[in-house]
């Protein structure tokens, strides 16, 4: 991993040594990297492959847009591999460089889940290339009484209802709300905007596959076990 990019520091229970790893899984940002050199667009001069370090992500950019049949939700789900340029493909899986056909960007989202991490997003376009980014987790804030966010009883029935990734029906179900402007208005919106919250597809807000989970805010909030009467302000 690049000396440019942030290494993530754990601590395990009892032990005093420090636990330094890379911010973002190896093999995931490998995977990442081997699928840009493979399905760039050769014919293009002008094309190549780019790696940029952020602050708070990685990026790495190929030009040239997905093959043909693949699309980005395929690519959460594991898909038929379209090989874009099969000889230098086929090279990379016999030297142990590639993942199974098809199955590269599932493993990414495994890697990326287990250590804590947003699964990695893709961007495809015809003339802008495809990008895949992964994101930086949040700094798990210290929650005190005196700086814990306010919150209104609805927000904090939909941060104890809230496990994992939920779509809003079953976050709805959880909490029992049927009106769902209401439950927009009241639960939703509100602890978006305190960052409690999170969308699983920020750039798709009104997706059908749209789910939402608790920010590293939110978690410490619950955490502590702040409950809306023990939070409310006087």
């Amino acid at each position: 991993m690049s000396p440019n990019c942030p290494a993530a520091a754990r601590f395990t229970k009892g032990q005093p040594k420090r636990d330094d790893s890379p911010l973002y899984p190896e093999d995931a940002v490998r995977e990442a990297l081997i699928n840009a050199l493979a399905h760039r667009d050769y014919s293009s001069s002008s094309g190549g492959v780019s790696i940029h370090i952020f602050p708070h992500r990685l990026e790495i950019w190929n030009s040239g847009s997905l093959p043909e049949g693949v699309t980005v939700e395929k690519l959460q789900e594991g898909h038929i591999s379209v090989l874009r340029n099969p000889d230098i493909s086929h090279v990379l899986y016999l030297r142990g460089l590639m993942e199974k056909a098809g199955r590269g960007s599932v493993l990414m989202i495994q890697l990326c889940r287990e250590n804590g991490l947003a699964a990695p997003e893709w961007k495809s376009d015809e003339k802008l290339g495809v990008t895949v980014t992964f994101r930086a987790p949040q700094a798990t804030p210290h929650v005190t009484p005196q700086v814990a966010p306010h919150v209104t009883p609805q927000v904090g029935k939909l941060l104890s209802a809230l496990h994992g990734e939920m779509s809003r029906g079953d976050v709805m179900a959880e909490v029992g709300i049927k009106d769902r402007k209401h439950f927009a208005e009241a639960f939703i919106q509100p602890a978006l905007d305190q960052g409690l919250i999170e969308m699983t597809q920020p750039d798709k807000p009104k997706s059908s596959k749209q789910q939402y989970r608790l920010t590293a805010l939110g978690q410490a909030f619950v955490a502590k076990g702040k409950s809306p009467a023990s939070s409310s302000r006087p």
